[in-house]
């Protein structure tokens, strides 16, 4: 009985401890209540809580892994209150960017279509894949994207954060291309081969009465500019074919995978083991086909989440390892906002075994981190690993309420260790007192350092002694008193 009275006390206060910090934030004798995250710090999907971002796909450069995300954003009615997504107001793609698949900084958007768009002739921005080639001596960026589903446009750089130009003034693929009679002419998918070669593929939609049988995606070979056509798009026969074409090259074998409608429920859809809007796989020895089915690489995200949409995902290497990025509605969902479309991205792991794409198991947890977070090189103030109460402008941090915090994950001090901090930011009201803490561990960890005092309006350095010599590898917080202040960047010295 002694046992019973000592040990249920103690379950009851770990219980209280732990929902205090996961609903509300805990409070201390020297911080505000901490701002609710959209995730769990154990957790690194969704990759990004403080936007949206939709239709991830990947363009892996010089050791980080950049993605690029249709840029949903949420609708209001007349009353405020939030609509469903329409899509139809889409004219910017987001871009994260890591080196390491924990922390992500998110880099400007970049202005697509509309009147004040790169490519003025389009109306919207969806769906993208990004490659790159080398012109000239020089490595030279390919972005494609879906004008809405009437098209495919091209952009180009000389860098994977831009600046764009749109070389063409008008869609390489449109509904006036051959062979290009079909509900959607949306979501490229790119691949250069390893003689050079580009080839685009995309298409989508269901024809009354052809649903397993839908014939609607497509293949066709890019010039040797990769913004030109080489030929005539031709037909990929994918079964249930939906939209969401992803493409890879897996051992000397083309591997063209694509979302499933909703209409699978047929002996023949069984037959190949398939499920509504699941990602199927097709595999070919020639880049244009025929293709034959495989089965699935991925279940809807509703079978792991119980929150069901369509779904659009890219399978990329990094590191000698194989990941696959995909979208979900749970970040809608944890804000409150019940099925209205609203997409965030996640990552997980794909194991390859005898050559193929094993099935993946959608988590929570995501991925491992692959590396270390260097601190004594400047960081970006919209670079994080997990943060609540705040946004991204310009590679900024935006303190957008008190109580706001920022996270890095697995920050290598080395042996010797850090005595000061270097943050940089700005102010908004410049008579302003504002107070960051530095914690390590947890947002409620020991605190390390503190800065408090005014900022100016321009961005400036400010200098923080730690209370003790940080060495080793650390989870670093920075919690922010005040709102009204812009977060530029931080190092360790």
């Amino acid at each position: 009985m002694k046992i019973k009275i000592i040990i249920l006390p103690l379950i009851l206060f770990l219980t209280l401890f732990t929902s205090c910090f996961t609903s509300s934030g805990l409070n201390s004798r020297s911080s505000p209540a901490l701002v609710k995250a959209y995730k769990s710090l154990t957790h690194r999907n969704p990759v990004i809580t403080h936007t949206f971002g939709a239709d991830p796909c990947v363009l892996v450069y010089n050791d980080r892994v950049y993605i690029y995300l249709t840029g949903d954003t949420l609708e209001h009615d007349s009353n405020g209150t939030v609509k469903s997504n329409s899509y139809s107001t889409i004219n910017t793609l987001r871009v994260i960017s890591s080196a390491d698949l924990a922390n992500w900084t998110y880099h400007e958007p970049i202005q697509v279509a509309g009147w004040e768009g790169i490519a003025g002739w389009a109306n919207n921005s969806w769906a993208p894949d990004i490659t790159y080639k080398q012109v000239n001596g020089k490595d030279k960026f390919f972005l494609y994207f879906s004008n809405n589903a009437n098209g495919v446009g091209v952009l180009t750089a000389d860098n994977p954060l831009g600046p764009w130009t749109d070389p063409l003034g008008y869609p390489l693929v449109s509904r006036q291309t051959a062979n290009c009679d079909i509900p959607w002419v949306f979501d490229p998918a790119v691949l250069i081969d390893d003689d050079g070669k580009g080839y685009l593929y995309f298409g989508g939609g269901v024809p009354a009465g052809k649903e397993a049988n839908p014939g609607t995606a497509r293949v066709v070979a890019l010039g040797d500019d990769m913004i030109s056509l080489a030929g005539d798009p031709i037909l990929i026969d994918a079964p249930f074919f939906f939209e969401a074409a992803g493409i890879n090259k897996l051992n000397g074998r083309y591997i063209f995978s694509y979302c499933t409608n909703w209409n699978v429920k047929d002996a023949t859809g069984r037959k190949h083991g398939l499920d509504n809007a699941v990602i199927a796989m097709m595999s070919s020895d020639n880049p244009l086909g025929p293709f034959t089915i495989e089965g699935t690489v991925m279940r809807n995200p509703g079978s792991f989440f119980n929150i069901w949409g369509n779904n659009h995902h890219t399978i990329f290497e990094f590191r000698d390892k194989w990941y696959i990025t995909y979208h979900t509605q749970i970040l809608e969902n944890r804000m409150g906002i019940q099925r209205k479309g609203y997409r965030a991205p996640h990552i997980d792991s794909v194991t390859v075994k005898n050559g193929k794409f094993e099935k993946v198991t959608a988590t929570l947890r995501g991925v491992e981190q692959t590396g270390k977070l260097n601190p004594y090189s400047r960081q970006k103030g919209a670079t994080s690993g997990i943060s609540a109460g705040l946004t991204f402008a310009s590679e900024n941090a935006v303190i957008q309420k008190e109580g706001a915090w920022l996270g890095i994950f697995g920050a290598d001090f080395g042996e010797a260790g850090a005595d000061s901090l270097t943050i940089n930011a700005r102010a908004k009201e410049e008579s302003q007192i504002f107070t960051i803490e530095i914690r390590l561990g947890l947002p409620t960890g020991n605190v390390i350092g503190t800065y408090k005092g005014s900022l100016t309006p321009a961005f400036a350095n400010y200098t923080v002694q730690l209370t003790q010599t940080v060495g080793n590898i650390h989870d670093v917080y920075f919690i922010f008193h005040e709102s009204g202040m812009d977060f530029g960047g931080w190092q360790f010295n």
